[in-house]
């Protein structure tokens, strides 16, 4: 029970199938033994979703958009940093298919059989008390670790990481070590200042059960009219209170987190089955075609068929 009001969340028993998940491999990054590897990047819509074989370290050095983690979705933008384990499936889009806001990234990747000298390196020179130097690698798969570097002092380590790696001057591996391993440090202190590291873990935040049932039974009905009013109302809360916790804990607005997340079931449908585009545009709650076409390109940059053929070859 929310105050008054009572949200049922009823399961969807047709609900489509999350597109397949592509796995990356160590072979295909790392030079040789050699237990890292850096890139800078620039996201766009070309990549699909994927989970890796090594641990990744991604910094936000510009823009802005949003950072897919699992079943999570979240705005992110330059300073943002995401420490994700072993198994853990991720995708960033920039804001919009414009390029005004260009999503830019660094991905520091870490071999996994390197990870465990790593920790017991860390471990034998640091005390007892100090125990986050090692243990921010022990997420588990579907977890990650966010810090917001607001004064971006961890940007200049990626930096110097990705400046190393490409010029690979005499002595590049042992000046990538040094500065990794200030990296760590700087990593650790951050999170050491949280009240509650568990807080930047998928799954250990604790979001109001108002909310969280809110969220939920916005996800599940995605094709009724959804109203902020509604919603608001079925949660027992004023709707200022509500657009202050929910832009809190989603990271966006109401309406934007409704599109994102119709445009995400949309995805899923144009793969996972042959029904035409106005079937799919009215099961996710457009009624009007020409709309959700216009709100498909503004999110994923390209055309519902287009994407359908690109993803399509994909599963192949």
């Amino acid at each position: 029970m929310v105050g008054s009001h009572d949200i049922s969340i009823k399961k969807e028993t047709n609900k489509a199938k999350k597109a397949q998940i592509h796995h990356s491999s160590v072979s295909e990054l790392f030079r040789g033994s050699f237990p890292l590897f850096v890139n800078r990047y620039h996201e766009g819509f070309d990549l699909r979703e994927h989970d890796h074989e090594f641990l990744e370290l991604v910094y936000i050095k510009s823009g802005e958009g949003y950072h897919y983690v699992g079943e999570s979705m979240e705005r992110t933008a330059k300073g943002y940093m995401y420490l994700l384990p072993l198994g853990t499936s991720h995708i960033l889009r920039p804001s919009d298919a414009s390029g005004k806001h260009k999503l830019v990234v660094y991905n520091l990747c870490i071999r996994p059989e390197f990870i465990s000298e790593l920790k017991s390196w860390l471990a034998s020179y640091s005390t007892s008390s100090n125990h986050i130097l090692w243990s921010i690698f022990d997420g588990l798969p579907g977890s990650y670790i966010r810090i917001v570097d607001r004064a971006m002092r961890l940007g200049s380590a990626f930096e110097q990481l990705h400046q190393e790696y490409e010029e690979m001057k005499p002595g590049y591996e042992a000046s990538m070590m040094s500065i990794l391993l200030q990296l760590i440090v700087h990593i650790a202190r951050q999170l050491e200042q949280l009240e509650n590291i568990d807080n930047n873990m998928v799954g250990n935040s604790a979001t109001p059960t108002e909310l969280s049932l809110a969220i939920d039974y916005i996800n599940e009905h995605l094709t009724d009219p959804l109203t902020l009013e509604s919603i608001a109302e079925k949660s027992g809360m004023s709707q200022r209170h509500f657009i202050r916790l929910f832009g809190k804990w989603t990271g966006m607005g109401f309406s934007d987190y409704v599109q994102h997340k119709r445009m995400e079931l949309a995805c899923r449908l144009l793969v996972e089955t042959d029904h035409k585009i106005d079937h799919i545009a009215n099961n996710v709650g457009y009624r009007d075609i020409a709309h959700f076409r216009q709100v498909f390109r503004k999110w994923l940059g390209t055309s519902p068929s287009e994407y359908r053929k690109k993803e399509k070859v994909y599963d192949q």
